[in-house]
This record gives structure tokens, C-alpha cells and sequence, in this order.
């Protein structure tokens, strides 16, 4: 039997070490989609607020606009249809407009003063945040509904929430649920929507009902004005204020709600460049609140041991980016220098199919990376045995996770496993940035309506020259594997390598 040299043994166990750490990552999203068909909400809250309310409290509607055309319009309207006291809600818009944008701002607000109300920003300061803040000023209401140019809100939203805020003085926000407008437009949008749903639906979901932290997702929320104020408002020192505001916010003792009743529609990414766009902004927000709340959350007298490892999970899940594309740079110098012998052994072994079967649950994105004999061996006797004796869990399948009522979207799939990939090149710029301490622009996402050419200058061309070149360098690598020590599993490299070639184009192509 071979034996490993030491520097062959570093390397397994440090791909080894790596795989594990995602492994708990995967884990935990499990338990965490568990916990959503077991926890609930408890019922006396929910039927003590539908019940409770006698008197309508004011409402501000909040919106912060950026350059965003027509798209404002379709907003303004929906807010003035909703189901609640004309007398008791005003629109506040803080617009920092270079465009069109603020003109047809001015001509709602012609119209319908002191409904609505427009205050222009000469520049950018604090972003988002800063014009939340601004707006937070110059705003009357005891609850704050916090909605972004794309929304469409949905008429009963108000009158679903406030009487859950009246049942629990302790409320201090509560997040809705996220919908989209134009979800069915294609494959990408329909994968795109997926993601969401996940971070959104799924996860916030199970979180809220085990009484744990949640993340605000920066629109369709309702916030109690006397909890921004207990926190001081909106923080500018993160590139994502929403999730910053949200853990502050619970972290200073008040309640938070992901209610799944009382929804909102936005635009997912009409492109894949702004996508991409959106998910660095993601990226490095996540990363930064992590940074900022961790000894907050550790410290915290009030949480549990199990609340805060999850809360600190969740703000360290985007982590699993980074040590995907360490975990395809030892999977390559595993699959380079360990004899080939060894490698189809241990995986054609009952402790490799083991282990696929876990990666395949935990974390599949990896388990067909460094794997892919196992892994579809495994998931095509799985499948084999779910077709043949429970024919009807595809459908279930389909509907819980992919959102389609006949069955699994298979395009929609393959374009999770793309993202994940792709990812992993996304993460690089964001942490290039906070080791350099750099401050990054608050680039808004583009709209069905209006392309985001803010955005444009010159980044789709870097976009597609990193994917480019670094899948011509794992091809190489692949090369070097194919000629001096093949195995089969090494094909596996040559997923995100593949990925990266086909989101250059998508980068590069303008819709």
C-alpha cells in the first residue's frame, strides 16, 4: 500500500480541514431549513395583533432614489393605493438624482402635497443611509416603512404588520416577505430569484421563528420609530445599512419579525452584470458587520450560546466564497502530486462514498468539484430510488425550493451551481478592498427600465478579463493534471473553470 510523503499529507489534511469548515456551513443551512417546518410563530402574537388594533397610528413611507427614471412612478402609485387612513400616511423621497428622476418627483409632489413630499440632495453623502437619515428628520410617523425605487408594495402590507406592533411593544421592526416582478422573464432571473428566496424566505423564515437574529433587506420593512431612534439611526460606516441597522437594532434588546404575510414585489437583476454588481456590495456589507458585531454578539448577556454562533454564522456565511476558491486550489495540488492510486481508492471506498453522500447534502457545489465519480454515482441511485418510490417528492421538491409548481427547474439548477462558482472570483475585489481599507461607491442595481450605465464604465471589461484569466489558468492546471497523474475525479476542476468562461459572456453581454 502507498504511503503519503509529508508534504502530500499537508495537503489532503488541509483540504480536508477546509471541506469540514464549509461542510458546517452546509450544515447549518440544513438545520436552519428544518427548523423552518418545525418552529412557528406563536399563535397569541399573531392573533392578539390581527385583533388589537382600534386606532391607526401614522405611517412614513420612506424612499431613497438614486437615478432611477420611471421606475419611481410605479412605486409612487402603488404607495397611494394602499389599504390604509388617507390621513394617516405621507411619502418622504430623499433623491439624489442627476437624471430625469427628480423631475417626475416633482410632479408627484405638485400633485399630491403634503402626501408626498421630495427632498433633493445636492451629494451623496452616507448613500443610502445618509438619505434614510435625512428622511428620518423630516418624518412624522411612529413607524417607518422602508421601501426602495423598484418596489411595488402590496395594498394590505400596512394593515398586516401595525397591529403586530401594537401587540408587542417590544417590536422594533418587522421584515416582509419579497416577491418579484419579473421573475418569469428568463432562466437568470428565475435563478436569481432563487438565491433571494433562500437568504430571504427560507433562511429569515426559520431564524425569525426560533427566535433568533434576522437581517433587514434593506427594503420592505417596517421599522418602530422609537427603536431607529433608541440606536441613533442609520450607520454609514458599512456598505450594507440594512444589515447593520437590523442587528443593532436586536442587539439593543428589541424584537424583530420576518412576516411572511405581508409582502412587497421588486426587480431581481435584469443582467447578469449587475447581478454580479449587487452580490460584491453583498459581499463586502456581510464581511464588514462582521468585523464591526462580533464582540457585540459574543458579549451579549441576553443571547443564548446556540444565538449567537448563529448569528455570527450568518453574518460569516459569505466566508464560504473565499474558502471555496482555496478549496479548488488544494483540490488542484491534491489531484497534482498525490499518486492517482490513491485518490480513485480512497473515493471508490465505502469511507468516499460516505463522504460524497455528506458533501452532496452539506455543500453539493463542492462535492461535484472534488468528487464527481462518487458524487453522481450517489445522486443517481438517490434519484433512481426517489423516482421508483416516491414519485411525487420531485414535485414537492420543485415547489419548496424552486418555486415551480411541475417539478425542478433544471436550467434554474445549473445556473445556481454558475453563481456559486462564479462567486468565488466576485468575493476577490471586496476583500482586496477591506484588507486595503478602501471605501467602495454605493453603485445602485439596475432597473427592467433603466440600465445602470453608473455602473458601466469600464467594469464589465475587468468582469470578463478575471473570469477569463482564471479560467485559462485551472484549464492549464487541468493540463498538467491530464498529462503527468489523470484521474477521473480531476474532471471535477473543470466545473468552475467552465462556469467562469460562460459568466464572462453573460458579464459581457449587455442584457
Amino acid at each position: 500500500m502507498l504511503s503519503l510523503t509529508p508534504i502530500q499529507s499537508v495537503t489532503s489534511t488541509a483540504l480536508v480541514f477546509v471541506v469540514s469548515l464549509m461542510g458546517i456551513f452546509g450544515l447549518n443551512n440544513c438545520i436552519l431549513a428544518c427548523f423552518r417546518k418545525i418552529c412557528s410563530y406563536p399563535p397569541s402574537l399573531i392573533q392578539k395583533g390581527m385583533n388589537g388594533c382600534i386606532e391607526w397610528p401614522f405611517v412614513t413611507i420612506q424612499v431613497a432614489t438614486y437615478n432611477e427614471g420611471p421606475t419611481v412612478a410605479r412605486l409612487l402609485e402603488s404607495c397611494l393605493k394602499i389599504d390604509y387612513p388617507s390621513d394617516k400616511f405621507e411619502i418622504i423621497v430623499v433623491d439624489d438624482s442627476t437624471d430625469e428622476t427628480l423631475s417626475i418627483l416633482m410632479e408627484y409632489e405638485k400633485q399630491y402635497y403634503p402626501k408626498i413630499r421630495v427632498i433633493h440632495r445636492e451629494s451623496r453623502a452616507g448613500y443610502k443611509a445618509g438619505a434614510l437619515n435625512e428622511a428620518l428628520k423630516n418624518s412624522r410617523g411612529e413607524f417607518i416603512l422602508v421601501l426602495d425605487a423598484d418596489s411595488v408594495l402590496k395594498p394590505d402590507f400596512l394593515k398586516k404588520t401595525i397591529p403586530l406592533f401594537l401587540a408587542n411593544r417590544k417590536l422594533g421592526f418587522i421584515q416582509g416577505r419579497l416577491k418579484y416582478l419579473n421573475k418569469k422573464k428568463s432562466w437568470l432571473t428565475r435563478t436569481l430569484a432563487i438565491v433571494n428566496d433562500w437568504f430571504v424566505y427560507f433562511l429569515q423564515s426559520s431564524l425569525s421563528k426560533c427566535g433568533m437574529i434576522i437581517g433587514f433587506m434593506g427594503h420592505g420593512g417596517i421599522f418602530r420609530r422609537e427603536a431607529l431612534d433608541d440606536v441613533g439611526g442609520w450607520a454609514t460606516d458599512t456598505i450594507a445599512e440594512d444589515l447593520d441597522i437590523a442587528y443593532r437594532i436586536q442587539l439593543k434588546g428589541w424584537d424583530a419579525l420576518y412576516f411572511e404575510n405581508a409582502s412587497s414585489l421588486e426587480e431581481v437583476p435584469p443582467s447578469y452584470y449587475s447581478a454580479v454588481i449587487r452580490f460584491r456590495r453583498h459581499f463586502k456589507g456581510s464581511v464588514q458587520n462582521l468585523m464591526k458585531h462580533w464582540r457585540s454578539i459574543i458579549r451579549h448577556r441576553s443571547l443564548s450560546l446556540f444565538k449567537k454562533i448563529e448569528a455570527l454564522m450568518q453574518l460569516a456565511y459569505s466566508l464560504v466564497y473565499p474558502l471555496g476558491l482555496i478549496c479548488l486550489a488544494l483540490t488542484i495540488t491534491t489531484y497534482a502530486i498525490v499518486p492517482r492510486n490513491i485518490i480513485d481508492e480512497f473515493w471508490l471506498s465505502p469511507a468516499g462514498f460516505l463522504s460524497s453522500s455528506l458533501l452532496l447534502v452539506f455543500f453539493p457545489q463542492i462535492a461535484i468539484m472534488i468528487a464527481p465519480i462518487p458524487s453522481f454515482i450517489v445522486a443517481l441511485a438517490v434519484s433512481a430510488f426517489i423516482l421508483l418510490f416516491f414519485p411525487g417528492f420531485v414535485k414537492i421538491l420543485g415547489h419548496e425550493i424552486l418555486g415551480e409548481r411541475g417539478g425542478i427547474d433544471v436550467r434554474a439548477v445549473f445556473g445556481l451551481i454558475l453563481i456559486w462558482y462564479d462567486n468565488m472570483l466576485n468575493c476577490l475585489f471586496p476583500i482586496a478592498n477591506i484588507l486595503m481599507g478602501r471605501k467602495e461607491e454605493w453603485v445602485p442595481t439596475e432597473r427592467i427600465k433603466k440600465r445602470n450605465t453608473y455602473a458601466d464604465k469600464g467594469g464589465r471589461k475587468k468582469e470578463f478579463a478575471l473570469r477569463l484569466a482564471a479560467s485559462a489558468l485551472i484549464t492549464l492546471l487541468f493540463i498538467n493534471i491530464l498529462l503527468s497523474n489523470l484521474s477521473l475525479n480531476s474532471f471535477g476542476i473543470l466545473l468552475p473553470a467552465i462556469s467562469w468562461l460562460y459568466s464572462a459572456y453573460l458579464v459581457i453581454r449587455k442584457r
